[in-house]
């Protein structure tokens, strides 16, 4: 199984694998944000949420801990959905970052840096699980 990226409907890249991190840096705060996401049944899986610090737009979770300056949580309601749509906005310092995770260790492996795309004038893109 894939996740996959697309751009008017059309698939232009895809990262292979079950668990994956979408993260940004708040367009506010400019604080980091990393969401892990894992696929299940063509539907994407919110699993744990990580966020460097907390301010206006940002409140963690009742549950979150906070560990080594991030507040962690995981969602105490399931967060089940079969895509998730992403704006390219000029007002984030650092454009959307998509990667694999290794279901072990839970670090990086290949990534999707959406930067590559805002040369091409895309306004908006489209995350979706692709067999």
């Amino acid at each position: 199984m894939s996740v996959c990226v697309f751009i008017a409907g059309k698939s232009v890249t895809c990262l292979a694998g079950l668990l994956f991190s979408l993260s940004w840096t708040h367009s506010v705060e400019k604080t980091e944000w990393v969401e892990h996401w894992q696929t299940q049944n063509e539907l994407l899986v919110l699993q744990e949420t990580f966020v460097k610090g907390s301010g206006a737009g940002i409140d963690p979770a009742p549950n979150a801990v906070l560990d080594d300056g991030w507040y962690r949580w995981k969602p105490q309601t399931a967060v089940v959905v079969p895509s998730i749509s992403l704006a390219n906005s000029e007002l984030t310092p650092d454009n959307w970052t998509l990667c694999a995770l290794d279901a072990m260790t839970r670090r990086a492996g290949e990534c999707i840096d959406f930067a590559k795309f805002e040369d091409q004038g895309v306004e908006s893109f489209t995350i979706k699980v692709s067999r």
